[in-house]
């Protein structure tokens, strides 16, 4: 009935009026107030007809014409049913490896909502424009068992929240390959969806560094995990580059992380330090390690003996060790035999008292 009034009331005047810049922006406007696409349609259907019948019309006569136009609309507005619309607060989340996070779709509540009568779906979509289930609320009542596995005790619907016009998801323990698109879509007095991105990081903040002293050259490793791929990049700890070109690898861990491998070597000093810093590009966030050429001499330095100190070293060890023990050994030659010597004695002197 609402619909046939604005319908009745659009086709009576519109073919009166001539197509200018005033309809064509009360077209898009009195689209938005009516909430139906068949408005903008109409409209300009009609202006079409209009053309061709009315082209001689004067500038007056057309905006007398808009004007009663709006007044008759403006009496029936109060007829047309409010839209339903979805909106997303954000465009855009960032979540951490291994962390919580939780998405958000707002829609509007009347006084009277009952919590019994919405529908909620949030849907992870693919790359190919299909759609897999991530959480579904039918009635109120949350449909787990349509629930995939990988979502199962991780992915939730926060209820309370729906009294205040709000579906949020709550996303536990955040993986990889949680990260893409989300839609949100609310069948309540209407049906509508909003589509939210989530990107997913994990910051190589715990790198391992290997130091090997060789007779020439010095290799310095850095490997850690994280995600997205980060680039590696060797420094002097003054900030100075480095013109030898680092070996660098990576792989993908079961849990879809980035394991990052970097060799450098280098004909080092001995007071040298080196920095390797690994940069994700896409979030531009860094993290480093610094490496210093003195610790790997002091390590290698009871393996790096010249001949004469090696020799040196075994004979002011070895030798006293030797000697130490030998003597221990004389002292308990002894000991033992006068213990021997005082059994036999005793011995003795038991016989001749018999």
């Amino acid at each position: 009935m609402k619909r046939l009034v604005i319908i009745l009331a659009t086709g009576l005047l519109l073919p009166f009026i001539t197509a200018d810049s005033a309809t064509v922006d009360f077209d898009e406007a009195f689209a938005k107030l009516c909430g139906r696409n068949f408005v903008i349609q109409l409209v300009r259907i009609c202006r079409s007809n209009a053309l061709r019948s009315h082209h001689s019309a004067n500038n007056h006569f057309r905006k007398m014409k808009t004007a009663l136009l709006l007044i008759v609309l403006g009496a029936h507005l109060p007829l047309v049913t409010a839209i339903f619309m979805v909106t997303a607060p954000r465009s855009s989340y960032i979540a951490s490896y291994g962390n919580n996070i939780t998405l958000e779709c707002q829609f509007p509540v009347e006084s009277n909502f009952n919590a019994n009568q919405i529908k909620v779906y949030w849907h992870y979509v693919l790359g190919d424009g299909t759609s897999r289930l991530v959480y579904q609320l039918i009635n109120g009542e949350p449909a787990l068992q349509a629930q995939p596995r990988e979502y199962r005790e991780r992915a939730f619907l926060l209820l309370d929240e729906l009294q205040r016009g709000r579906a949020v998801l709550e996303i536990n323990q955040v993986k990889v390959s949680d990260a893409g698109t989300y839609r949100c879509l609310i069948d309540l007095n209407g049906v509508d969806y909003k589509e939210t991105e989530l990107e997913v990081t994990a910051s190589y903040k715990n790198i391992e560094t290997i130091k090997t002293k060789e007779t020439k050259e010095t290799e310095f490793v850095c490997q850690s995990v994280g995600y997205p791929l980060a680039e590696v990049i060797w420094y002097y700890a003054n900030g100075s580059d480095i013109n030898e070109t680092a070996n660098t690898t990576h792989f993908t861990g079961s849990d879809g992380l980035y394991n990052v491998r970097s060799v450098l070597r280098i004909e080092a000093k001995s007071n040298d330090a080196y920095l390797c810093m690994f940069w994700n590009k896409e979030l531009n966030m860094n993290t480093s390690a610094i490496l210093h050429i003195k610790e790997v001499e002091e390590a290698g330095d009871i393996f790096n003996f010249p001949s004469m100190k090696r020799s040196y070293l075994i004979a002011t060890i070895v030798v006293p060790a030797t000697i130490l023990l030998g003597f221990i050994m004389i002292v308990s030659c002894i000991l033992k035999s006068r213990q021997s010597e005082q059994g036999n004695e005793k011995t003795c002197e038991t016989s001749l008292l018999l």
